[in-house]
Order: C-alpha cells, then sequence, then structure tokens
C-alpha cells in the first residue's frame, strides 16, 4: 500500500493537485462521450427527411442532391480524410464494420466513415489530454504506461459502444418479435399478401418497437423496389442479427417456395417465440435471485 501512495505522490504530486488534474481530466472525459454521442447518433431531422422522401418518391436527382448539400457539414470534413487510416483494406473487413453499424441502427452512409474517424481521433485525443493535464513535466515511464492505456481505451471505446448499442436493439427486436408474428397471423388470415403485411406490422409496431418496425418497413420498401423477396428477407436477418429473426426469414422463404400454409406456419413460430421469451425472463429471474445472495 505505501508502495502504491509513493508512486501516486511521485506521479501526481500532492493531494490537491491530484484531485484538481482528475477533475480536469474526468470534465474532458465527458465531454469526449458526448463528442461520441454526436458523431454516432442519427439526426433526426435527417430521419424525418428520409421518411418524406420516401413516402413522396420524389426524384432520385432531387434526394441525391439534397444528400450531397447535408455532406458538406463540419463532421464531413473533418472525418472524410481521417476514416481511411484506421479502415479496413480488405471488403471483407469493411463490410463487417457496415454490418456491425446497421446491426446498431446506423444506415447512413456517413456512418461507417464517422465511425472509423472517431475512433483515431480518440486514439490521439485521450492521451494527449491526460498530458495536457498537467503531466507533461513529468514524462516518467509510468505516465508512458498511462498514456498508452488510454490510446486503447481511445481505439477500442467506439467499438465497446456500438456493441452495446447493438445488444439493446436486437434485446428490444426479439421482445416485439412475438407480437409482430401475432399481427402478421392475423394480416395473413384477413386476406393481405406477404408484403403488405410487412407494410400494415410496420405501422401498428411502431409504438411498441421502432426498431422492428423500422426493418418492416424496409423489407416491403425493397420489395416493391423490384428486389427479390427472398433477398429482402436476407437482408433483414442480416440487419438485426437476431437469430429468431433469421429463423422466421428462412421459414417464409421455405413456405413462400413450397406453398404451404402460411398463416399455420406463423402461429407455431409465434408460439415457439413466446414460449422462448418466457423462458428467458424465468433464466434471468433465477440469476437474480443467485446475485442478490453474493455481497
Amino acid at each position: 500500500m505505501a508502495d502504491i501512495l509513493n508512486f501516486i505522490n511521485r506521479t501526481f504530486g500532492s493531494g490537491e493537485m491530484l484531485l484538481i488534474q482528475l477533475a480536469v481530466f474526468f470534465s474532458v472525459v465527458l465531454f469526449v462521450g458526448v463528442l461520441l454521442l454526436i458523431f454516432l447518433r442519427r439526426n433526426p431531422a435527417s430521419q424525418r427527411l428520409g421518411r418524406l422522401l420516401r413516402q413522396d418518391a420524389p426524384a432520385l436527382s432531387k434526394k441525391k442532391k439534397l444528400l450531397e448539400e447535408e455532406d458538406q457539414g463540419v463532421v464531413a470534413k473533418v472525418a472524410t480524410p481521417l476514416h481511411g487510416i484506421l479502415s479496413p483494406s480488405n471488403a471483407e473487413g469493411r463490410q463487417r464494420a457496415r454490418t456491425r453499424l446497421l446491426q446498431g441502427g446506423f444506415r447512413s452512409q456517413k456512418s461507417y466513415r464517422n465511425y472509423f474517424a472517431l475512433k483515431l481521433v480518440l486514439t490521439g485525443l485521450l492521451p494527449a489530454l491526460f498530458l495536457l493535464c498537467g503531466l507533461f513535466y513529468r514524462f516518467t515511464p509510468e505516465v508512458f504506461l498511462i498514456c498508452l492505456g488510454l490510446a486503447v481505451v481511445g481505439y477500442f471505446l467506439p467499438s465497446i459502444v456500438l456493441s452495446v448499442i447493438i445488444k439493446k436493439r436486437q434485446q428490444a427486436i426479439f421482445r416485439a418479435l412475438p407480437d409482430a408474428l401475432d399481427l402478421m397471423v392475423i394480416c395473413v388470415e384477413s386476406g393481405l399478401g406477404l408484403d403488405m403485411t410487412f407494410k400494415r406490422v410496420g405501422d401498428e409496431l411502431r409504438s411498441l418497437s421502432s426498431d422492428l418496425s423500422d426493418e418492416f418497413h424496409t423489407v416491403n420498401r425493397e420489395i416493391r423496389a423490384g428486389r427479390p423477396r427472398s433477398e429482402s428477407l436476407k437482408n433483414m436477418s442480416l440487419r438485426t442479427g437476431v437469430a429468431e429473426v433469421q429463423n422466421l426469414m428462412t421459414m417464409l422463404v421455405q413456405t413462400t417456395r413450397f406453398g404451404t400454409s402460411m398463416a399455420r406456419a406463423l402461429r407455431v413460430h409465434a408460439d415457439a417465440m413466446r414460449v422462448k421469451r418466457r423462458q428467458v425472463a424465468e433464466e434471468r429471474a433465477a440469476k437474480t435471485a443467485i446475485k442478490l445472495t453474493l455481497p
């Protein structure tokens, strides 16, 4: 313990100086966190504009012009020359990164660019800010290790945040999927085709799960645009990354191909999903009882 206190005194100086440096450092980290949210968050105005453009079906040239004007912001000018440094060099790595961004709900083309630009900025920014907090005149081996650790944290921080966003989104989709299947059964039994079923269910799910609602609307738009139904369903399973959605899409493709009863298959799948959701809830409840016994 004495060695640790001596190391802190040698590295950071007096206790008051340590408190000042920690306060400045955590303030800077909070500021960087806000920048992280600004880089990764989806622009609500852009989302509303995109929905209006899709509903009104304007000319493609007008839409392209609006997107190009939006791309001339400060973030775009900074991120464009930086993202290529850490961006994967092979096509497989780039596709994997884009898939993860899609699974997190970031569908904009500039999300990929901003993501890798942010990784590069944080890798250099956190160590630099640590030194600017008053430690640059005590550049000891210990300080060098701290800077190296902060560089590693800055590099992996966007990936960690993205993983958390993906997990929360997948959980929300999983919880809403049984209700979506019940709505699909009602729509199919009432005589709606599968394409219109996706649109109607997407409208009804808007208040329950906006993520799953957007996925259903995306499938409907892709099919209306002329993409094969099987390919559109496969794209939805890739965008969500949820195993239950992949099973549903496979079941829909097989049902369409072999001409079996769509409503019966959906009802069986909905019952299985509801049982699995209850089992997951029971498993979490059992784990909670065990965790409460731990000190």
